[in-house]
């Protein structure tokens, strides 16, 4: 039976991507000795989709769980993922130059395609785009059985296709839907501007709001209200600077609001928001939002609001904790020059040094209510 490798056995990897595969075996490789001793005990793991509004469990086996690349046989597979986080890409490791089949990054960043194809010397690194909120969790019933289990949508995940997908690897991938290069841009725009970027300040006013779970934070009337306006702000913002069809978009957009509340999912704020410096980066879905919506004519409003409280964000267990303590002291102008690489003089950090403290207490207002 044909095999795939995943590395990276995190929310997409584990939870959501086994669902796409037919007749396909698959090891899975992460640096987590416990996780994957535990899979390995356990003989697999449980995934649960949400679907219709019920959840549906799946049991999921690799042939091998492990956290040393000598364990894996390389040459093996007809299909790698790479789904380890964007800014893991670069702590891959040389080790896996032996593949020799079509290696997917399912990152939120095209660039890690570059990333990826140095690293590894592979010509045959291409990007996929999983269109779905996968929890890094799952609920306290069903972690009591099983503690590596999760939660995800029943999402689609789309692939670029090109000359080296053979019709092989799309039978044992019959969930896939195969793209161009130009709907992979479609995808990718739609997916970064009208759900990373809200979905991301959805978790930020949720944390403001001291809530533990995403679809918690939608019992707030100012989160219900911020999110509708960022999703308005860049719908727009994209039809104005994008060739994509109108009622692609609208019919995107119109999905999102129902995903992010969905209360199955059981999606920690934690692992939405997590890392805020990145989602602050120049060309990032919170600035890159801003951005596009400054250049297209459109006043981001909304999205202001969710800038700012992304600067907010000081959570001890993240990685960007002691940066993100120092906006304050440093002052939103410095904090953005020197930790984002965003100009003073340019109108993205005027636009939000100069409105900080009135959308400030617009929050505080608003997630105490």
């Amino acid at each position: 039976m044909a095999k795939a490798l995943i590395i990276g056995a995190g929310a997409i990897g584990r939870g959501f991507l086994p669902w796409s595969f037919k007749d396909l075996e698959f090891d899975v490789y992460d640096l987590s000795e416990d996780l994957c001793a535990g899979i390995t005990n356990n003989g697999g793991y449980s995934s649960f989709m949400s679907k219709n509004g019920i959840l549906i469990e799946k049991k999921f086996r690799p042939n091998i769980a492990t956290s040393r690349i000598s364990d894996l046989n390389l040459e093996d597979y007809i299909i790698a993922f790479v789904a380890v986080g964007p800014r893991n890409c670069e702590k891959l490791t040389q080790e896996f130059s032996s593949l020799n089949c079509p290696i997917f990054s399912l990152e939120n960043d095209p660039e890690t395609v570059a990333v990826i194809s140095k690293i590894f010397k592979s010509e045959h690194v291409f990007f996929g785009v999983p269109d779905v909120i996968t929890s890094s969790t799952a609920s306290a019933n069903h972690l009591t059985l099983d503690e590596n289990s999760l939660h995800t949508e029943d999402g689609l995940l789309y692939l670029e296709d090109n000359n080296c997908i053979s019709s092989e690897l799309k039978e044992v991938l019959p969930n896939v839907i195969w793209a161009s290069r130009e709907e992979m841009i479609r995808e990718w725009d739609a997916k970064l501007y009208l759900h990373n970027t809200p979905h991301c300040v959805a978790a930020y006013l949720g944390f403001l709001a001291e809530k533990k779970f995403l679809h918690e934070g939608f019992d707030n009337p100012l989160v219900v209200r911020v999110v509708e306006g960022v999703i308005e702000e860049l719908l727009l913002s994209l039809k104005r600077t994008k060739n994509h069809s109108h009622n692609f978009l609208e019919n995107y957009a119109d999905k999102e609001l129902k995903r992010f509340s969905n209360n199955l999912l059981c999606d920690p704020i934690s692992r939405v928001a997590r890392e805020p410096l990145r989602k602050l980066a120049r060309g990032g879905r919170l600035m890159g939002g801003l951005t596009l919506a400054l250049v297209s004519g459109v006043n981001p409003t909304y999205l202001n609001v969710g800038v700012v409280a992304a600067l907010k964000y000081e959570d001890p267990r993240d990685v960007d904790f002691e940066a993100m303590c120092q906006v304050e002291s440093l002052g939103v102008t410095n904090f953005l020059r020197y930790f984002v690489d965003i100009p003073p003089s340019s109108i993205e950090s005027m636009y939000i040094s100069h409105s900080y403290a009135d959308v400030s207490a617009f929050i505080k207002k608003g997630v105490k209510a």
